[in-house]
């Protein structure tokens, strides 16, 4: 080891506490149930029982099961066999959407990228955008038109809305999700003008409505915030996440890094503060972070804001305010980073945050002079009064004096997340009515008169907005697979008793966008994916004349909370959001970017918390936690116990979109619903909450312990600080000892194995000081590379299958820890250690530097994998690609999902991950057509599905004989050092360390 001063770093509790069971479990060949078949049978009976099999069978049932196929009889012309197309298009999210470049081999959809011609993604995506491929081929989606619970058809509907919608005056209530296609609020607009008595409430749990009403509180109308992270020195982040789940997520973190990337000690980096009571993704990446309370946090910004009523204008409505927060150090510290920053900062509150907060943050904003600058805040057309955060509430008063016969919902499932306090199941059976357009026959749906199944956005044509107000025309890659149904062609029906389709309701709405040469115009959006003529205006944002009098009332209902009093606060779940994705294999068995759970949602508290109402820390390997019975208001429900360092104290935080019922055989009865634990219109903290220790447990799925290695520093970090007085801190971290070679490895026992110099040389490096550990390139190389889903019981067993893994370590107090996130894939190493130990040498290395697998010849010993020091190695216990994909009686649905370019894997063969291989020999073929000789592919042409759809750009992968490559640039960079340099095993894939722009002030 080198002679600076080692960081302990710790990836749980029971890690840190190096107890008995941990040293047993470390110590062991395999970890304890990935050794074993624990269903009655021993490896050496189960040998004897295969081995039996395999006589009966014969060689014949090692073969891939053989489909005849016939071909074209009329080839489309745009179609090449094995050749992949890809159409631009967007993906709607909320009142917003991301645009996308949508991959189809022979006419169905098997990828999602996003478009680097498009400002909301700049090429990346998100987990939702990424999974959503699944999402289209999910076989429990509703397949038919339901009137009462019976089959109908889409016909029976249309003549229903026309005779029943004939008569305009009704009571009409719609409820809907948020959106942001301009044909969807068009129809809006001519509903509510053809029906008097109509009204509409667009309802999301977790959605823009505080936002919207804090700005209208500061400037007297709805206005949008949006951020522009590049733009800013200084961040204050108030429960916004925006590395996470906050909207606009993927252009904001883009953004973020570009500002964080370090190429010399001569660079800066901005500053990020987070305060928050649970631990965030954007926590995690915080320089400084305060665990605080959510309900204080109302009471911290006011105070925030008196401090610097001191110095600037424009915040006299909050000077005078004092509290317990008035003399923290904190305020003082953030009030001289802002003021010390205007114009080149950003303050910003999560969506779930109230009112007062989203007014505060806007006024303290425009007093620092940030709007315009770092800060923009826009006008959205369909901000209307839909969107006031009472909107259902009124619905449901409408509902309940008579006013209202019919109910309209468009999307949404308000049965399940509706506030209990409205009891939305009941305000149905009290209205003749009600319709409900769905994607399942969920919760909703099965209380609803009638259902209509709801279209996948890579089934129709549509439209959306993205954050900013650019439009894009979203186009369909494959016909509806079971004849559903999209908003447009939904609320058409209701408004004119008949049945259009929606190209044509589209293509009215974009006359006016285009309102002379429609065709050229029209054909160049749907080409690029992206209208740039069109955006959002920009508002001037100047406090109203009424601002400082609804202040004062607002903060009449702000106070420090009881230190002692537990608070509970319902939260968006980072992997199924408020419970839409929930039948999503793909998420649900993604680790939980801070938690590292899967398969469930947990209760989380600080240790402290924890202690103090016996629970109980749990020993390492035991997957059996403490169930909770948590009573709020009244109202009782459970929920596993986990403890989270770095939680605030006395607070309990619940993801909620768990405990389905009537969605799906992956979603029911998953987790817990901690919807029913919510009696007002407040999902954000709970009051008056009980909590003690139920009488036994419950297993979790949770893979932060697995795949150990054993306490070395893997991770490395240092300050800005450190960096720029010594550029090799971090590199240098591991002494190396020996004389180097000429090319500055070690000294090799072995020779080198030399590769021909007409190959690329492919390598990666991944840039700690970019990467938020937010998961995204887990799902992307999933969807890539036809990796299976195995279930809850498997990842107990530590089974998982994915290819790469996101380490997460904590360093520091276990109450307040620091965390940073390592992305683990397979490290090509040059001189791989597992493939010294293969005995029928399956995995070797290619002539471009790969460390490959060949299936067909792998016996299953998993020497490769004892012996692989970064545990990156999967083995199919069970034939799991066989249970994923034929689990429903049409496996043809689930199966179109699949990447045609990547086998299926069968059982007893060890996988990994192969750098893309199937991307790399793409490119070679490609260049060798285009040069006739060079299969060399020019820079950048070769992006591997984890690079590709990496919000952050943390990922670089290149060929390293190319000197001018970006692989090879970013591989001089002093930060860059390769994990476990000391055994000489050369990793093609090598790690820029950590940096955090500290405050000396509160270092």
């Amino acid at each position: 080891m080198s002679s600076t001063k080692q960081k302990t770093y710790w990836r749980s509790l029971q890690e840190l506490s190096q107890n008995e069971a941990y040293k047993e479990y470390v110590s062991r060949e395999f970890p304890e149930g990935a050794s074993e078949l624990r269903d009655g049978y021993s490896r050496k009976n189960f040998l004897q029982i295969m081995g039996a099999s395999v006589a009966l069978a014969g060689f014949a049932a090692c073969r891939k099961p053989v489909q005849k196929l016939l071909p074209y009889h009329k080839q489309p012309e745009e179609i090449v066999g094995g050749i992949p197309l890809e159409y631009a298009s967007a993906v709607p999210f909320q009142d917003y959407g991301v645009g996308v470049l949508l991959t189809t081999n022979e006419g169905r959809p098997t990828k999602v990228e996003g478009n680097p011609d498009h400002d909301s993604s700049k090429g990346a995506t998100n987990i939702f955008q990424q999974s959503s491929i699944l999402d289209l081929y999910d076989p429990d989606r509703s397949r038919f038109v339901r009137n009462n619970g019976e089959r109908s058809d889409w016909e029976a509907f249309t003549s229903f809305c026309a005779d029943h919608f004939s008569i305009r005056n009704r009571g009409i209530a719609f409820v809907s999700e948020a959106s942001g296609s301009p044909s969807v609020n068009r129809l809006k607009s001519e509903l509510l003008s053809t029906f008097p008595n109509a009204m509409w409430a667009t309802y999301e749990p977790f959605g823009p409505h505080n936002v919207l009403a804090g700005t209208e509180t500061a400037f007297g109308r709805k206005l949008r915030p949006v951020y522009h992270f590049a733009n800013a020195d200084v961040v204050v982040s108030l429960d916004f996440d925006f590395m996470g789940l906050a909207p606009d997520m993927v252009r904001c973190n883009l953004d973020y890094a570009n500002r964080r990337r370090v190429e010399s000690s001569e660079d800066s980096m901005n500053r990020l503060y987070v305060v928050e009571n649970d631990l965030s993704v954007t926590g995690s990446n915080a320089d400084h972070r305060l665990r605080l309370k959510a309900g204080d946090l109302p009471a911290f910004v006011a105070a925030l804001g008196s401090k610097l009523s001191e110095s600037v204008n424009g915040l006299s409505a909050l000077s005078g305010v004092s509290n317990e927060f008035s003399q923290h150090m904190w305020v003082s510290v953030l009030a001289q980073e802002l003021l010390a920053n205007r114009g080149k900062s950003i303050i910003a509150a999560g969506e779930q945050n109230s009112v007062a907060v989203h007014a505060m943050v806007a006024a303290i904003n425009t007093a620092l002079g940030n709007s315009g600058e770092t800060v923009e805040y826009v006008q959205v057309p369909y901000h209307d009064s839909s969107y006031d955060p009472d909107a259902l509430a009124r619905v449901a008063e409408a509902v309940q004096n008579g006013q209202v016969d019919t109910v309209v919902l468009v999307g949404g499932n308000p049965v399940f997340n509706a506030p209990s306090s409205i009891d939305f199941a009941s305000l149905m059976d009290q209205v003749d009515t009600t319709i409900h357009l769905s994607n399942h026959v969920d919760e909703t749906s099965s209380k609803a008169t009638w259902h209509v199944p709801r279209a996948h956005y890579l089934e129709y044509w549509g439209d959306v907005a993205d954050y900013r107000g650019h439009l894009s025309v979203i186009q369909p890659t494959i016909q509806p697979l079971f004849g559903s149904k999209c908003e447009t062609e939904f609320l058409s029906a209701i408004l004119h008793g008949e049945s259009r389709e929606c190209f044509d309701i589209v293509r009215e709405t974009w006359q006016s966008v285009f309102p002379t040469d429609f065709q050229t115009n029209w054909e160049k959006t749907i080409h690029d994916g992206i209208y740039s003529g069109t955006r959002f205006q920009a508002a001037t944002a100047s406090l109203t004349s009424g601002f400082g009098t609804a202040m004062q009332s607002m903060l009449q209902d702000i106070s420090v909370t009881d230190p002692d009093r537990i608070e509970m606060v319902l939260k968006p779940d980072r992997k199924l959001f408020d419970g839409r994705y929930a039948n999503n294999g793909w998420l649900q068995e993604l680790p939980d970017p801070i938690t590292k759970i899967t398969w469930d949602n947990v209760a989380a508290m600080s240790p402290a918390t924890a202690s103090r109402f016996g629970v109980r820390e749990r020993k390492f390997g035991e997957t059996d936690y403490d169930l909770l019975n948590i009573t709020v208001n009244g109202t009782t429900f459970q929920m596993p116990a986990w403890i989270l360092p770095g939680h605030a104290d006395n607070s309990i935080t619940i993801n909620v979109g768990y405990g389905r019922t009537s969605v799906g055989r992956v979603a029911d009865d998953i987790g817990h619903n901690a919807y029913v634990g919510f009696t007002t219109a407040s999902l954000v903290a709970a009051e008056s909450v009980s909590m003690e220790v139920a009488r036994r447990n419950f297993p979790i799925a949770c893979t932060q312990n697995h795949h150990s290695m054993e306490g070395r520093p893997l991770a490395r970090e240092a300050t800005l600080e450190e960096y720029k007085e010594d550029p090799r801190i971090a590199a240098d971290k591991v002494y190396v000892p020996g004389r180097r070679e000429e090319d500055g490895h070690p000294v090799n026992l072995f020779n080198d194995q030399i590769f021909p110099s007409h190959q690329p040389q492919w390598g990666m490096a991944i840039d700690l000081n970019a990467c938020t550990g937010c998961g995204v390139c887990t799902i992307a190389c999933q969807a890539e590379n036809n990796i299976p889903v195995i279930g809850k019981r498997e990842v107990v067993r530590n089974r998982e299958m994915h290819w790469i893994r996101i380490d997460r370590y904590f360093s520091g107090d276990q109450e307040d820890p620091q965390v940073i996130h390592q992305p683990i894939p397979c490290m090509h190493c040059e001189q791989a250690p597992c493939e010294m130990v293969c005995p029928v040498a399956a995995t070797t290395h290619s002539d471009d530097g790969l460390n490959q697998m060949t299936y067909n010849q792998c016996i299953g010993t998993r020497y490769c994998s004892n012996n692989c020091p970064f545990k990156v190695r999967r083995f199919s216990f069970f034939n799991y690609a066989k249970n994923w994909l034929e689990m429903d009686d049409d496996p043809d649905i689930i199966q179109m999902a699949m990447n045609p370019d990547v086998s299926v894997r069968f059982r007893g063969v060890m996988e990994k991950c192969t750098y893309c291989v199937q991307r790399i020999n793409r490119a070679k073929i490609a260049t060798k057509n285009a040069t006739g000789n060079s299969i060399k592919p020019a820079d950048g042409t070769v992006k591997t599905a984890c690079q590709q759809a990496c919000p952050s750009q943390a990922i670089t992968f290149g060929d390293l004989t190319d000197d001018n490559s970006i692989i090879s640039r970013t591989k001089r960079n002093d930060r860059n050092y390769v994990m476990l340099e000391e055994i000489n095993i050369r990793p093609r894939t090598s790690y820029l360390a950590k940096l955090r722009n500290v405050n000396n002030e509160l270092a």
